[in-house]
C-alpha cells in the first residue's frame, strides 16, 4: 500500500503531532509507517511506546512492524501505567508497605481512591472505581509520576517518543497523564483518533480532550479525510452527519448505494432480500446482542444463512491474564492457532523470559485433553497461568471452561470465515463489510454520543448501506433527527439515499 501525500506528511512530521483520521482514512497503516520511520531513525539508546486500548490492537501493532520490537513497549494504556510508572515505583511514593505482587481485577469496584488504595495494600489488587468517570489506575500513575523523581527520570531515559492510538477514546485521567509525560517530562508525542468515533462516552470516554490536543500550541495537527473505505455515496452520508466532515460533501449521480427501507416487523427480512447480494460480503448491525441474535435468525430463516458472531464469557475478564483465557480459547477452537501463536501474545508487560515452548505446549496438550471433567481442566489451567506468573480466579477459569464446552461461542473465534454476520455495531468498530444493514430504531441522534454511534456503524460499509425502517416510533425519531441534521448542509434524506 503506497502512501497518500498526507500520510506521507504525517510519517514525517517530526515532533509532537496529533492527527484526526476519519473511519477508512488507513490510520494504523500509517501510524505503523510512521513508528517504523522513527524506530529506524533512531541511534540512541532510548525505545518508543506504542500505546492502544485493546490487546487485539496493540498485537496488530505488532504484526504490521517490520522492524525489530523486542525493546520496545507495545500495549494497552492500562498495562503501561501498571507496569512503567505503578508497580515499579508506587514503594518509592507510598512505602513499603506497598511492596507487593501487584495484580488488576477491574470488576473490584469501590468508592474512593483511598479505598482502592487501602484494597490494593491488603490484597494486592488494583481495582476501579465505582465511578465510570473516575480512573483509579490512572490517578494513582499521575500521584505516582508527580512525586517520584525516580519515576520522572525513568521515563525520560528510556522513552523517546509516545503513539497513542484511538485518543478519543481516553478518560480525563489519562489524557492528565499523557499530557504531563508530554508537556512536563518532554517525551515527544504523536497522537492518532477521530472524536466521530467516540462510541465509549458512557464509560468515561471523554473525546474532548482530543479536541483539546488540537488546539495546543505545542502540537501540530493534520486532518486525514480521504476514505479508501467506502464509495462516495456512503462517505458523503457519514460526513454530513459531523460539522467538521461537511464540506466533504460530493453530490453523486446515483443513489443506489443507500436504500432506506420502509417495511414492517413481519417482512423486513424479505424486503432486504431484494436489494441485497448473497454472493458478497454483508453484515448486520444491532444495538443489542439479543436483536443480533434474533436478526441472524430471522434471516437464515428466509434463506439468507446468517451467522451471529456472540458476546463471550471470557469477554467479562478484566484481569491481567484476560488474554490468556483468550489465547487459551484460539488454541483449542481455531485449528491452526499454535503454541508459537499463544507465545507471541505475551504482553510486553508479561514475564517474556518465560518462554520455553515445550513447557508451555504440555500444559496446553493437558488442558486440551481435559474436557470430561471441569475439576481437571481448571487445574491445568491454573497450573499454565501460575507459570506464566498469573493469577488465575476460580469463577474466571470456569467462564473460559463455559466459552470452550459451548460451540455456540465458536463463530465469535473466526468471524472472517463466514459471509454474512450479524453483530453488535460496537463489536464492528474498526471493520468493515461490503454491504451494511442497520435499523433506524438503534440510534438516537438528539446528542453526540447518538451521531458518533451511527458514524461508526455507516462507516463499517464499502458499497452499500441499508437502513431499516419499520414504522416504530424510535425510527420516526431517528428520521427526524437526520432530517435536522442534513438541513444543516440544505439537504433533504431524499438528496442523499434511496428511499423505497
Amino acid at each position: 500500500m503506497k502512501l497518500s501525500p498526507v500520510q506521507e506528511e504525517i510519517v514525517n512530521t517530526p515532533g509532537n503531532l496529533i492527527v484526526r483520521a476519519s473511519a477508512g482514512t488507513g490510520k494504523t497503516f500509517t501510524m505503523v509507517q510512521k513508528i517504523a520511520k522513527e524506530i529506524d531513525e533512531n541511534h540512541s539508546h532510548k525505545v518508543i511506546a506504542a500505546i492502544t486500548f485493546t490487546i487485539k490492537a496493540a498485537q496488530e501493532i505488532k504484526d504490521r512492524l517490520t522492524v525489530d520490537t523486542f525493546r520496545h513497549y507495545i500495549g494497552t494504556n492500562n498495562s503501561f501505567a501498571i507496569e512503567e510508572v505503578i508497580k515499579p515505583f508506587i514503594v518509592d511514593v507510598f512505602g513499603e508497605e506497598y511492596d507487593l505482587d501487584i495484580n488488576t481485577d477491574y470488576s473490584l469496584k469501590v468508592n474512593t481512591f483511598q479505598e482502592a488504595m487501602e484494597k490494593l495494600k491488603t490484597d494486592g489488587v488494583i481495582g476501579s472505581l465505582k465511578d465510570n468517570k473516575k480512573n483509579f489506575v490512572f490517578d494513582l500513575a499521575q500521584h505516582i509520576v508527580e512525586n517520584s523523581i525516580a519515576c520522572k527520570l525513568y521515563l525520560q531515559s528510556k522513552y523517546f517518543k509516545l503513539y497513542i492510538d484511538e485518543y478519543q477514546d481516553c478518560d480525563c485521567s489519562m489524557h492528565k497523564f499523557f499530557m504531563y509525560l508530554c508537556d512536563t517530562l518532554n517525551i515527544e508525542t504523536f497522537v492518532v483518533g477521530d472524536e466521530k468515533q467516540s462510541i465509549y462516552i458512557w464509560r468515561g470516554a471523554y473525546p474532548e480532550a482530543f479536541k483539546n490536543i488540537w488546539r495546543k500550541p505545542n502540537f501540530k495537527g493534520i486532518f486525514m479525510g480521504d476514505n479508501f473505505r467506502s464509495c462516495q455515496q456512503i462517505q458523503n452520508y457519514s460526513n454530513l452527519l459531523c460539522e467538521e466532515t461537511r464540506k466533504l460533501y460530493k453530490q453523486t449521480n446515483s443513489l443506489e448505494n443507500i436504500v432506506w427501507l420502509h417495511t414492517s416487523p413481519s417482512d423486513w427480512t424479505n424486503d432486504i432480500l431484494n436489494h441485497i447480494d448473497l454472493d458478497k460480503g454483508i453484515a448486520l448491525l444491532r444495538f443489542s446482542n439479543q436483536n443480533a441474535l434474533y436478526g441472524a435468525n430471522e434471516l437464515s430463516a428466509n434463506g439468507a444463512d446468517f451467522v451471529y458472531i456472540p458476546h463471550l464469557p471470557i469477554e467479562d475478564i478484566t484481569t491481567n491474564a484476560a488474554w490468556l483465557y483468550l489465547a487459551i480459547a484460539k488454541y483449542i477452537i481455531i485449528e491452526k492457532y499454535s503454541t508459537y501463536d499463544l507465545i507471541s501474545e505475551i504482553p510486553v508487560e508479561g514475564n517474556e523470559s518465560k518462554k520455553a515452548v515445550s513447557t508451555i505446549k504440555r500444559f496446553l496438550l493437558k488442558i486440551e485433553d481435559s474436557f470430561d471433567s471441569e475439576e481437571k481442566f481448571c487445574t491445568y489451567v491454573e497450573e499454565l497461568a501460575e507459570y506464566l506468573d498469573y493469577t488465575t480466579p476460580i469463577e474466571h477459569i470456569k467462564k473460559l471452561y463455559e466459552t470452550i464446552i459451548d460451540e455456540s461461542y465458536y463463530s465469535a473465534f473466526e468471524p472472517d470465515k463466514y459471509d454474512h454476520i450479524s453483530i453488535t455495531f460496537h463489536s464492528s468498530k474498526g471493520l468493515e463489510f461490503d454491504q451494511v444493514i442497520i435499523f433506524a430504531e438503534d440510534y438516537r441522534l438528539n446528542d453526540v454520543s447518538g451521531i458518533y454511534n451511527h458514524y461508526v456503524a455507516t462507516t463499517r460499509a464499502k458499497n452499500k448501506l441499508i437502513i431499516v425502517d419499520t414504522g416504530a416510533w424510535q425510527s420516526n425519531t431517528f428520521r427526524k433527527g437526520l432530517e435536522h441534521i442534513f438541513s444543516q448542509s440544505n439537504l433533504s434524506i431524499s438528496d442523499v439515499v434511496k428511499i423505497v
